[in-house]
């Protein structure tokens, strides 16, 4: 039996039994949050449960994405922080970037058919630049900072919404005599794989530095090496439960999601070393930011999602 099942955590001082009491939190959430979800995209048949979770998501990602960004702009970067001040005001930009599901189901009920759903979507964005442009031209008397927030914001929906919006898209696609929720699952596992195997293969063959101004730590070989786990994930997913695609067409598709995973995690790093801090927050216990945690989907599964909706 460990130490750390001995001890409760509120009594330990040792530097590594603090570590072992922040990993069992981390598995905690994680585990929790993949049951959430593996059970409301595969078990049932409601779009309510996975759409919760998903503007949950959104929100708590778009709201650290406007505190590292405004706190860039604010000039509050020349020090270091652990990770940006998250105020009221910065839930509110990730509360319109998560309304982006919740309209889209709406209106799909309301004009009966998805491209209803779609157009209330884009109506959405449209009230969103508007509403928001006044707010920050009537907020802010520098115009040169409005309009830097203001364009931050419009770039959330890009960056933030969609991203999530597909993803809860994903979770509705039916493939037939498949898993119900595979193509979401599949496209996690392309992405979350490929992060892991370049990890994994940096550790163990690493030597030439990717991009050291962005991450000091990530190499081109630990980049190969997570470019062949997404490949070999999707590979592998397709046989395995015997999916109706083209194992040639899955596997570029699976090296460009792949490939633009590691591109979102790249710009993600890139944005908390602009905004000078080491997390982009702390609001997904044991794991720090929810945004360090989806950097690697944000850019990965707009990719997938046209896997999808181009080989079903």
């Amino acid at each position: 039996m460990l130490l750390f099942d001995i001890l409760p955590c509120n009594q330990m001082n040792i530097t590594l039994i603090e570590v072992g009491c922040m990993l069992r939190i981390r598995l905690i959430t994680a585990a929790i949050l993949a049951a959430l979800l593996i059970y409301s995209v595969g078990f049932t048949d409601s779009p309510l449960g996975p759409m919760l979770l998903f503007v949950g998501a959104v929100l708590l990602t778009g709201t650290e994405f406007i505190a590292l960004r405004w706190h860039t702009i604010d000039g509050i970067a020349h020090t270091e922080f652990p990770r940006p001040p998250i105020r009221r005001e910065h839930f509110g930009m990730g509360a319109a970037y998560a309304m982006t599901m919740p309209v889209e189901v709406g209106g799909e009920y309301f004009f009966k058919s998805e491209s209803g759903g779609m157009a209330a979507v884009f109506m959405w964005f449209a009230i969103s630049t508007v509403v928001s442009s006044a707010l920050f031209y009537k907020r802010e008397i520098d115009l040169d900072l409005a309009t830097q927030k203001l364009m931050n914001f419009l770039a959330g929906f890009v960056y933030i919404a969609l991203p999530g919006f597909l993803m809860f898209k994903l979770s509705r696609v039916d493939i037939p005599g498949s898993p119900q929720g595979i193509a979401l699952f599949m496209s996690l596992a392309i992405i979350l794989m490929g992060d892991s195997g370049a990890y994994f293969a940096g550790r163990a063959f690493g030597k030439t530095l990717l991009l050291p101004k962005v991450s000091p730590k990530k190499t081109k070989e630990g980049a190969i090496g997570g470019l062949f786990a997404s490949v070999l994930t999707g590979m592998g997913i397709v046989w395995f439960f015997n999916l109706p695609l083209h194992l040639g067409k899955v596997a570029v598709l699976a090296l460009l999601g792949g490939l633009s995973g590691q591109i979102g995690d790249l710009a993600e790093s890139a944005l908390k070393r602009a905004a000078n801090c080491k997390d982009s927050g702390n609001l997904l216990p044991g794991h720090g930011g929810m945004l360090d945690r989806v950097d690697a989907l944000l850019f990965g599964v707009p990719i997938l999602y046209l896997m999808f909706v181009t080989l079903v």
